[in-house]
């Protein structure tokens, strides 16, 4: 494991994370985010730390996943792999606060949807800053 890669592809993902859901939820969404007024915190009572540190958590791991997972490295491992996490953060979080609060259907659905856009973003982010050699064709020792 290349550690300065992991740390590099992190703080990558990181950042395109903060402007991609600065986007969405400030522009894209931000008529249609008014549905979590009386079921959201209030933004005076939002801990900015916290959601920093998971949001930094998040690249970490899905760039230390890829790192394990990808086989060769290639754009088409790193869509697949933003595809999974997709998939995955839709049924843990958008899905689970659709059962659990009075949301619009299409809401969910249009965060899904950019969830999926997102995390293939990161996965090409991944394919292409951190790339995977292996040291001989029977190792799995990865640099």
């Amino acid at each position: 494991m290349n550690y300065i890669r992991l740390i590099t592809t992190s703080v990558a993902i990181f950042i395109v994370a903060l402007l991609w859901n600065g986007l969405i939820h400030a522009v894209v969404l931000q008529d249609a985010n008014a549905a979590l007024v009386n079921v959201a915190r209030p933004a005076a009572e939002r801990n900015m730390g916290l959601a920093l540190l998971l949001t930094a958590g998040l690249a970490f791991l899905f760039v230390w996943s890829y790192a394990y997972t990808a086989q060769h490295g290639t754009l088409r491992e790193g869509i697949a792999h933003g595809l999974f996490f997709a998939v995955l953060a839709g049924f843990l979080v958008n899905l689970n606060q659709y059962i659990l609060y009075p949301l619009p259907a299409s809401l969910v659905m249009k965060w899904f949807v950019s969830g999926l856009v997102e995390f293939c973003i990161y996965g090409i982010l991944a394919s292409w800053l951190y790339p995977i050699k292996r040291i001989t064709a029977h190792s799995d020792e990865r640099y």
